[in-house]
């Protein structure tokens, strides 16, 4: 049974007689699943356990389901967003899909000094497309923002993938919905692709409603009234992924236009690989194949074989592929700055890489929220510090 299609039972998308008796062997797993996550909720809400507080504000984004939801691209607007108002900023992440435990430096801001292998892909593309902020990986972020603060001395932490992750305090909760699947496939995991019921939205400051244009106005209507309920003290702001960036074999900048036309072999290991595939047909692509891998899939040499034969069968003119997925391929590049020699494009011929970024509907609105919640968050540390 491939990695791919347990990937698809837990979204909810197949529904064959195999994946239906998946479920229910993952069914009771799922209660024990929600009671336990209760409980260990609880011993913070009883005050049995303490959040640990850093000494400067903390911003997380988050979601409620696994992958799809363009989290990624939301850290880096947000990172964008706090660097445009001045503030030296650090990202913490968890470093999905890498070895590294304890607290890794991926990046000074001036050099990356760790593969997608030791430290997962996320961080790399967070580390390419952000010069100048530091990145720090840790499964305990308890202990990775401590070490950030000290070695980068940093006015802000932006926590990636922290909606979960109760055992810190954030700020502000910024939670990623997207609006074609809002609560996954309706089930918890195991049996399904929440990490937490519904409920949990309640602790968002503000909801990124991703794909909004994707659905149509009643449905829109329908989805903002369910939001309201579940976080009535959020600020909704609609955003949709655009393509905004392809680079070329040797890591030169290419435009987008080039696709247009082009007969190309498109891969991806990414949550929604066909957003990754209908993204490239609306830019005028001619998708020859499609082949999706699991989520965070780390690359064999029989994949790159497969990818590279496909390639040549189809008389295709490249490969086109995301970047996290470049990040997994081979090494990161030496500088934040600049092509990766080592990159597989010397065993995939005519290898493309497409990047996007999230377009927020009400940018300024967002941008004024952060500002008001770090600014509160810096004088409400003071005022402690005063007091002790």
């Amino acid at each position: 049974m491939s990695e791919r299609y347990l990937e698809r039972v837990l979204l909810g998308e197949e529904r064959g007689a195999v994946s239906w008796v998946i479920r229910g062997i993952a069914w009771p797993f799922s209660l024990v699943y929600r009671a336990g996550l209760a409980l260990f909720l609880a011993a913070y809400s009883l005050g049995v356990r303490r959040r640990h507080r850093l000494r400067v504000p903390v911003v997380s984004v988050g979601n409620l389901t696994f992958g799809g939801t363009g989290k990624t691209p939301a850290v880096e607007a947000v990172c964008g967003m706090l660097i445009e108002q001045g503030r030296k900023v650090v990202v913490l992440s968890r470093g999905h899909g890498g070895s590294a435990t304890g607290p890794l430096v991926v990046s000074d801001g001036k050099s990356i000094t760790a593969t997608a292998a030791e430290c997962g892909d996320e961080p790399v593309v967070l580390a390419r497309a952000l010069p100048g902020v530091g990145i720090v990986v840790a499964r305990d972020r308890r202990a990775s923002g401590d070490l950030a603060c000290a070695q980068f001395e940093p006015d802000v932490v932006v926590l990636d993938d922290g909606l979960q992750y109760w055992q810190l305090h954030r700020d502000l909760d910024i939670v990623v919905v997207d609006a074609l699947r809002p609560f996954g496939s309706g089930c918890v995991m195991p049996m399904g692709d929440l990490r937490e019921p519904a409920g949990g939205l309640s602790r968002a400051g503000v909801v990124l409603l991703n794909n909004a244009r994707s659905i149509d106005e009643k449905a829109g209507r329908a989805l903002s009234d369910a939001i309201c309920r579940l976080a009535p003290n959020a600020a909704i702001l609609r955003c949709g992924r655009r393509p905004c960036r392809l680079t070329g074999p040797n890591g030169e900048p290419a435009q987008l236009d080039w696709l247009r036309g082009r007969r190309v072999v498109a891969f991806c290991g990414i949550g929604r690989p066909e957003s990754f595939f209908d993204t490239l047909e609306s830019l005028g692509a001619d998708v020859r194949e499609r082949l999706p891998f699991a989520d965070h899939h780390s690359y064999t040499q029989a994949d790159i074989a497969l990818v590279e034969s496909r390639r040549e069968s189809l008389g295709a003119e490249a490969v086109v592929t995301t970047e996290k997925d470049r990040a997994r391929l081979g090494p990161v590049v030496s500088t934040v700055e600049g092509p990766d020699p080592e990159l597989v494009e010397g065993r995939i011929k005519s290898l493309y890489v497409l990047g996007v970024e999230l377009e927020i509907e009400e940018r300024s609105r967002l941008a004024e929220l952060l500002a008001r919640v770090v600014d509160g968050a810096r004088q409400a540390a003071d005022a402690r510090k005063t007091a002790d």
